[in-house]
């Protein structure tokens, strides 16, 4: 097969074709793949069949894997793996998060070193909604006005997991309906997951280590605070870069 890569949108996404997961990927093959993941930001393989050890192999490729610290929800065999998911066993309790993604996030941005990206294996899909969108946040920094650019260079954002500490969210009543586990990510944080997620501060600015681009590292979801700005004028801030990255285009 012929690896082929095709441009989805202006903004990011591209489609890979010519490559089959299932099986060991060529070295360069990869560096075409991290290439073009490098530049295009989010990559889409259609048509796959993948096992779960193929999807951890294939993860591999990027970097070391990082469970998710919940633990709650990861795959019962194979903990590198979240399960996204409403379905629930016999006595209703779901087997993964529910509502995993429901509010704009950067995966795992509320730990000291957060993932450098995740690898999604879509098994079922409703045919109407349920669209997974996905934010440049490159051209987030780009788009921003040079005052508020010069504003917050060299500032540092706070990063929580536990989103009672988030200022901006409160649960939806139909989130928190039925058995205690019931698989959103409103789900009480027990003492033992809150203690593997202190607050860590992260620049609210990156530079990328491969790209040499700064991107914006701030997101509605994990980012609660600006370091050393009352709150007030901190939350300002935040919910102008948050309007900003989320914008359509």
């Amino acid at each position: 097969m012929t690896l082929s890569i095709e441009p989805r949108s202006d903004a990011l996404g591209a489609e890979v074709r010519g490559v089959d997961l299932s099986k060991p990927v060529d070295d360069a093959t990869l560096g075409e793949i991290r290439d073009a993941w490098h530049e295009h930001l989010l990559l889409i393989y259609p048509d796959q069949t993948l096992t779960p050890e193929q999807h951890i192999a294939y993860s591999r490729h990027f970097g070391d894997l990082q469970s998710h610290p919940s633990g709650r929800h990861n795959h019962p065999d194979y903990p590198e793996l979240l399960l996204l998911t409403n379905q629930t066993d016999d006595h209703g309790n779901s087997v993964g998060l529910r509502d995993g993604g429901s509010v704009w996030h950067s995966d795992l941005s509320y730990m000291a070193h957060p993932s450098r990206g995740s690898l999604l294996y879509s098994l079922a899909v409703p045919e109407v909604g349920g669209d997974t969108e996905w934010a440049n946040m490159y051209m987030a920094y780009d788009a921003l006005p040079g005052d508020t650019r010069r504003r917050i260079a060299g500032l540092n954002a706070v990063h929580q997991f536990d989103q009672e500490a988030n200022p901006r969210l409160s649960p939806p009543v139909a989130a928190m309906a039925g058995p205690e586990d019931h698989g959103s990510i409103w789900s009480k944080k027990s003492a033992a997951v809150k203690a593997r997620t202190p607050d860590v501060v992260h620049p609210m600015v990156r530079i990328h280590r491969e790209s040499g681009r700064r991107a914006l590292f701030v997101n509605r979801r994990f980012t609660i605070a600006v370091e050393g700005m009352a709150r007030d004028a901190g939350e300002a801030l935040l919910l102008e870069l948050f309007d900003c990255s989320e914008r359509p285009e």
